[in-house]
C-alpha cells in the first residue's frame, strides 16, 4: 500500500467515525418529527426563493404553512419552467433558482430539448451530507470501505451555456472536489469520465479496474454500468495481460496529452501479470468475485427497469458481497438514502427537499390532490411532486415510488417505476413525446407510413422493441430501424449515450399484421377502457403490456419501403 492509499485510509476511518455517523444520526434525529422537519424545510426553501422572479410571482414571502403552499402554487412540469432557466441563463438574474448555479445537471427532456436543472452550492452541500450519511450505512453494514473504491459517474462539463455556467453531472462534481486525499481511494480519476469516445473510456476503465487487486466497493447508479465494463474487460484481458507483462499500454497513445500524463503512473507494470494470464485464457467472463475477491458492496439501483441488470450483478458477485439500493436519485434532487442496509429501507432526506404524494389510483383518475410524507400508507403506490433548493417549485417527477415501513416516524419508500409516458431501462428516460416525433419522422419518409404502433421496454433484453403496423406491406425493416434509432439519438440525449456506450441494445423493429390496431383497441375496451375515451400508450414497459404482440406479427408476402 503506497503512502497516500494507507493516509486516505485513516482519514475515511476517522470520517466514518465523526461526520459519517453525524450526518446519518441527523437524518434519524429528522424522521422522529416529518411533520415538524418538512414545515421547516418548506419554510427554508421559500424564503430563499422568495426573491426570484417565480417567487415574487407566486407571492412565496405570504406563504406561512404547506397547507397554503400547496392551494396558491400550481403543480409543474419541466417544460412550464424552462422559459424562466433559459431566462436566468440569459440574463443572470434570478428567475428561477435564488443563487448563480455552480452547474445545472444536464438530462433527456420530453420535447427533445435537454433538461438543464439548476444545482446551488446549497444543493451541493445537501448532496454531500446525504453522500456522508449514506457512506456510513454502508460502512457500517458492509464494512464497503476497507480497500478501495471503483466508482464511476458522469463528466463535470458537458457543455458551456451562453453565461458561462457548465452543464454537466452533479457525481462528477461532487467526485472530482472530494479532498485530494480521500480521493486516492478511489481506482478511477475524475477526468475520465470526460473522455468523448465511449469505446475508449471504458477500456481505460477496465484497464484501471483489473490492476486494482483490493476494490471493496462498487458504485455507479445505473447496474447496466458495471455489465457493459465487464464485458470491456472479458474483450480486453488478453492485451492488458501482454502489456502489463511488456510494461506498456496503448491506450495511452490514443488520450489527450494531458490525461495520458496523468494516467501513466497509474497504468504501470503491476504483480498482477499471473493473474491476468490465468484470466486471459480461453474461458467464460470472469466474474466480480474472479477480479476482486475482497469485494464487500455494490452499490447501484436494484428496483424499476434496472432489476433485471441488478438481479445479473448478483449472480457474479461473491456470497457475501452485499447489493445495496442506490436509493431514490434522479437530476432533479437525491430523495432517500438506504440507512438500514439489511432491510433495504430508505428514508427520505426531509430536511433537503420538501416532498408532496398522490396516490397512483387518484392520479389516474385526474386528481392531483397531495399528501405529505407522513400520512404515506406502507405497500401502497404514489407520484413524487418536489420542492428544492435549486428552485424547482411544485415539480412534477413523474415517478412512481412505493411506501415501505417506517424508520422512526417517517414511512421510507422505493423507486418503483416511470410514470406513465417514460420508460428508462438504464437510465435513457425515454418518453411518449419522443416516440412520437421519431415516428412522425420517418412516417414522412416512407411510403407505407404507420398506422398503428406501441414501443415496449423489455427489461430482460435491455432494449426497446417496436412493434409497428404500417399502411401498406413491407419487406426488410432495417431500414426503418437504423433510423428510429437515429431519429431517438436525436431526440434524447441521455438515449443516444446508453446506446453509444452498448449499455443500451439495440431497438428492434417488429412488424404488424394488417388489423392488429384493431384486435388491441378491443382488448384495451374488454379490459375495462371506454372506447370513446380510448388513448394508446404508444411507450409502455414490456411487463406492463399483457396484450399478446406476438400473434400478430406479419410473416406473409411484402414490400420493402424506402427511406426519402
Amino acid at each position: 500500500m503506497r503512502p497516500g492509499e494507507a493516509f486516505a485510509d485513516l482519514i475515511f476511518s476517522l470520517g466514518m467515525a465523526t461526520t459519517c455517523r453525524s450526518a446519518r444520526n441527523r437524518l434519524v434525529r429528522a424522521a422522529e418529527n416529518p411533520g415538524r422537519v418538512q414545515e421547516r424545510t418548506l419554510r427554508e426553501i421559500l424564503d430563499a426563493c422568495r426573491n426570484t422572479e417565480f417567487g415574487k410571482a407566486n407571492k412565496f414571502s405570504s406563504l406561512q404553512s404547506a397547507d397554503a403552499f400547496r392551494s396558491a402554487v400550481p403543480i409543474h412540469d419541466y417544460e412550464s419552467l424552462r422559459p424562466l432557466i433559459e431566462r436566468q441563463i440569459a440574463t443572470g438574474t434570478p428567475s428561477l433558482a435564488p443563487t448563480r448555479p455552480l452547474l445545472y445537471a444536464r438530462t433527456s427532456g420530453t420535447t427533445g430539448l435537454p433538461k438543464l436543472i439548476p444545482v446551488t452550492e446549497r444543493v451541493v452541500d445537501d448532496l454531500k451530507r446525504a453522500q456522508r450519511a449514506m457512506a456510513y450505512a454502508q460502512h457500517d453494514s458492509a464494512n464497503a470501505f476497507a480497500g478501495r473504491i471503483l466508482a464511476i459517474g458522469g463528466p463535470v462539463c458537458e457543455d458551456i451555456l451562453s453565461d458561462g455556467s457548465i452543464a454537466g453531472s452533479i457525481s462528477g462534481l461532487i467526485y472530482k472536489t472530494m479532498p485530494r486525499f480521500v480521493r486516492a481511494k478511489y481506482v478511477l480519476p475524475a477526468e475520465v469520465f470526460a473522455i468523448a469516445d465511449h469505446d475508449l473510456k471504458y477500456a481505460v476503465m477496465a484497464r484501471l479496474a483489473v490492476l486494482s487487486t483490493d476494490i471493496s466497493t462498487i458504485a455507479t447508479a445505473n447496474p447496466s454500468t458495471i455489465l457493459r465494463l465487464l464485458d470491456q474487460i472479458h474483450q480486453d484481458l488478453p492485451t492488458i495481460a501482454r502489456e502489463i507483462s511488456e510494461g506498456t499500454c496503448t491506450l495511452l497513445e490514443r488520450l489527450p496529452p494531458a490525461l495520458a500524463s496523468a494516467l501513466k503512473s497509474k497504468i504501470a507494470t503491476t504483480p498482477r501479470t499471473r493473474a491476468m494470464e490465468l484470466l486471459a485464457s480461453p474461458r467464460t467472463p470472469p466474474t466480480l468475485g474472479e477480479l476482486w475477491p475482497d469485494l464487500r458492496a455494490i452499490v447501484t439501483w436494484l428496483g424499476g427497469g434496472c432489476a433485471v441488470s441488478a438481479e445479473t450483478v448478483n449472480r457474479l458477485i461473491p456470497a457475501a458481497t452485499k447489493m445495496i439500493d442506490f436509493g431514490y436519485v434522479a437530476s432533479e434532487m437525491r430523495g432517500t438514502i438506504v440507512v438500514d442496509v439489511d432491510r433495504k429501507l430508505a428514508l427520505p432526506l426531509l430536511e433537503d427537499v420538501f416532498f408532496e404524494f398522490v396516490p397512483l389510483a387518484s392520479w389516474n383518475e385526474g386528481s392531483r390532490k397531495t399528501i405529505l410524507v407522513q400520512a404515506l400508507e406502507e405497500g401502497r403506490d404514489y407520484h413524487v411532486i418536489v420542492t428544492t433548493f435549486g428552485g424547482l417549485v411544485r415539480y412534477q417527477m413523474n415517478d412512481v415510488v412505493r411506501a415501505g415501513p417506517s424508520i422512526a416516524n417517517t414511512p421510507t419508500f422505493d423507486f418503483v417505476r416511470k410514470g406513465r409516458g417514460v420508460t428508462s431501462l438504464t437510465g435513457e428516460k425515454l418518453s411518449e413525446d419522443q416516440v412520437i416525433a421519431a415516428m412522425t419522422s420517418i412516417g414522412r419518409r416512407i411510403p407505407s407510413p404507420p398506422s398503428f404502433y406501441v414501443f415496449l421496454a423489455e427489461a430482460d433484453r435491455g432494449g426497446y422493441r417496436a412493434f409497428i403496423e404500417f399502411s401498406g406491406l413491407i419487406d426488410d425493416c432495417k431500414i426503418i430501424q437504423t433510423a428510429l434509432d437515429e431519429e431517438l439519438r436525436t431526440l434524447n440525449i441521455e438515449y443516444a449515450s446508453k446506446r453509444a456506450s452498448g449499455r443500451l441494445k439495440s431497438l428492434t423493429v417488429v412488424p404488424l399484421a394488417r388489423g392488429t390496431s384493431n384486435a388491441y383497441r378491443k382488448h384495451c375496451v374488454q379490459k375495462g377502457q371506454r372506447e370513446s375515451q380510448l388513448k394508446v400508450l404508444t411507450l409502455q414497459n414490456a411487463d406492463e403490456c399483457d396484450f399478446d404482440f406476438q400473434a400478430h406479427i406479419l410473416h406473409h408476402d411484402h414490400v420493402t419501403p424506402r427511406l426519402h
